[in-house]
């Protein structure tokens, strides 16, 4: 069922993996309808800086003479700051590329600040995107982004330290427990998982989406929304908690994560003292210049995140990110056409064999992945949203449903790893603010 508007009143923000620095001005005022040839053009790093990217904006410019792209590379706290009051606005961006979360890009829509691409979709073949990836970028029947980066959650695990203590990758909880306490009993300092959950968890929260399904039903999460059913009281949320918990009584996590910042908190996976490491397909070109920089200490591989006796395989199979246009281009139509040239640069099929293999970024639109040459972790990848089928979850744990509740989320899992509070305390909030949530959204549908 396509999403109302309303829904997006239940505010959610999103997880921005890669970060980087601004490459160029931001909110500048827009001269007269017409005469402005700059695109200003705000993003994560994947769809600004990757190599990829800069490709298609040199293209394009060289297609489009008369045009200049200024591309500001953006991390979520930026967009949590900038976007809200400039998106629709001549002093904010005229093409954004950022998270699919129904808040980040549902409440922008909702409030009139992103162009609808009803005119467009199919001229373009955005039509052609897949199921999912329609469905999350759609309201009220009208598609308003374009998404890219289709992605999972899976287990990277480094390789020689697996054969150097003889553990095979596991296939169940019950494995990938009994190897992080074989390797905690390793000695020599070795970290069974690599977590770090100072700052805004972004770890601890991808850490929820592979447990989550792990142990909950798909059709469970999908329902614990502010338009959905489900509670956080039901059976699973809980006990995932409980299980999360127990990993870290265990000693299996890295020691304090509670105050461990998200930056570079990959550094230890990387360098050859973790053995396991929640993560997906964004960190694929990260993990292979690490491989290249010490191979005699690092190999990384990928698999599904083995999920508890007697479920069927699940996953977090998602839209990472999306291109969408502001509504200020609604004016200026020779502008925003020029926009549209640029996202369709962006997701024209030739780009592919570039997303693919130079940035290990796939595509939303359908591909023949037999066309392209895909490494090991990129063939796991597209085998776990394989394998996931329909129990592949488009709900992405803690950053879905709101701003609010993700602090619940982080407060909640920092107080666990710290020990003070309890995951029956989590649930409890989250809960209540769920109630929350689901007011406000009856409110706005009224």
């Amino acid at each position: 069922m396509k999403r109302s508007i309303v829904a997006a009143s239940a505010a959610a923000v999103v997880a921005a993996l890669a970060l980087g620095g601004c490459t160029g001005a931001a909110g500048q005022a827009a001269p007269p309808a017409g005469t402005d040839k700059t695109i200003d053009y705000w993003g994560f790093s994947g769809g600004v800086s990757s190599g990829t990217a800069k490709s298609v904006i040199a293209a394009f410019e060289k297609s489009h003479p008369d045009y200049k792209v200024n591309a500001v590379t953006m991390d979520t706290a930026d967009f949590d700051v900038k976007l809200p009051s400039t998106l629709g606005q001549d002093s904010g961006p005229d093409l954004v590329y950022t998270g699919t979360e129904p808040n980040h890009l549902g409440r922008y829509v909702k409030v009139g600040q992103v162009s609808s691409l009803k005119d467009a979709w199919s001229e373009r073949g955005w039509d052609k995107l897949v199921p999912s990836s329609q469905e999350r970028l759609t309201y009220d029947s009208t598609p308003y982004a374009v998404g890219n980066e289709l992605e999972t959650v899976g287990l990277m695990y480094n390789k020689v330290i697996l054969d150097r203590l003889g553990i095979a990758v596991p296939t169940s909880l019950a494995e990938l427990e009994k190897a992080m306490g074989k390797v905690k009993d390793s000695g020599g300092g070795t970290v069974p998982m690599v977590l770090a959950c100072g700052g805004p968890c972004y770890a601890g929260l991808h850490m929820m989406h592979a447990l989550g399904y792990a142990t909950i039903p798909t059709s469970t999460i999908l329902a614990t929304t502010p338009v959905g059913a489900g509670n956080y009281t039901d059976q699973g949320w809980l006990q995932m908690l409980e299980k999360f918990k127990a990993w870290n009584d265990a000693g299996y996590f890295t020691p304090d994560a509670s105050g461990i910042p998200d930056e570079n908190h990959t550094a230890s996976f990387c360098t050859g003292s973790t053995a396991f490491m929640v993560k997906g397909p964004w960190m694929f070109s990260a993990m292979a210049e690490c491989e290249k920089q010490s191979p005699d200490k690092f190999k990384f591989g990928f698999a599904g995140f083995p999920v508890a006796n007697g479920m069927p395989f699940q996953a977090y199979v998602g839209t990472g990110k999306a291109w969408f246009l502001s509504s200020a281009l609604d004016k200026d139509s020779e502008k925003r056409k020029a926009a549209l040239d640029l996202v369709s640069a962006f997701t024209n099929a030739d780009t592919f064999s570039s997303w693919i293999e130079t940035d290990g970024l796939f595509p939303a639109i359908q591909f023949d992945p037999s066309a392209y040459k895909l490494s090991e972790p990129q063939q796991a990848a597209l085998k776990i949203m394989g394998d996931a089928g329909e129990n592949g979850g488009a709900v992405d744990i803690g950053f879905n449903n709101s701003a609010e509740e993700t602090q619940t989320w982080v407060a909640g899992l920092q107080g666990i790893l710290a020990g003070t509070s309890t995951p029956q305390d989590l649930v409890t909030k989250l809960q209540a603010q769920l109630e929350k949530d689901r007011a406000a959204w009856d409110a706005q549908k009224k």
